[in-house]
């Protein structure tokens, strides 16, 4: 069964488009579509998609997904992501700031405010 991309988590990055190693995944209405021909579900784009976006279930399975499981995906992501952002502040050194923390804050931020936005229009 090859990989599927949930449409609702992913945020359009091609990490995984970049990341497979057959070529099975390519972009499509700015969002990435996997070729099932291609597929040798080897799980590099699952292991690579930080969004949780990539999964290996039948599309029938994903798209029969009810919203208790869609909003407990989305805890367990906007979790993640609050525990990153704890770490990275407590790591920031105070008196001085470094250009990949301020990068990695504002990314960790907007996924945050993204994954909060997904929650309260489910």
């Amino acid at each position: 069964m090859p990989a599927f991309i949930l449409e609702k988590m992913c945020r359009g990055c091609k990490h995984c488009v970049n990341a497979c190693p057959v070529q099975a995944i390519t972009v499509l209405a700015h969002l990435p579509v996997v070729d099932p021909t291609k597929c040798t579900e080897c799980e590099t784009c699952i292991e690579l998609c930080m969004h949780g976006a990539i999964t290996f279930k039948a599309s029938e399975e994903n798209k029969a997904m009810d919203e208790h499981q869609y909003d407990q995906e989305l805890r367990l992501q906007l979790d993640v992501v609050m525990a990153k952002l704890v770490d990275l502040k407590a790591r920031w050194p105070a008196h001085s700031v470094q250009a990949f923390m301020v990068c990695e804050r504002e990314d960790l931020e907007e996924e945050r405010d993204r994954l909060l936005h997904l929650l309260k229009s489910t």
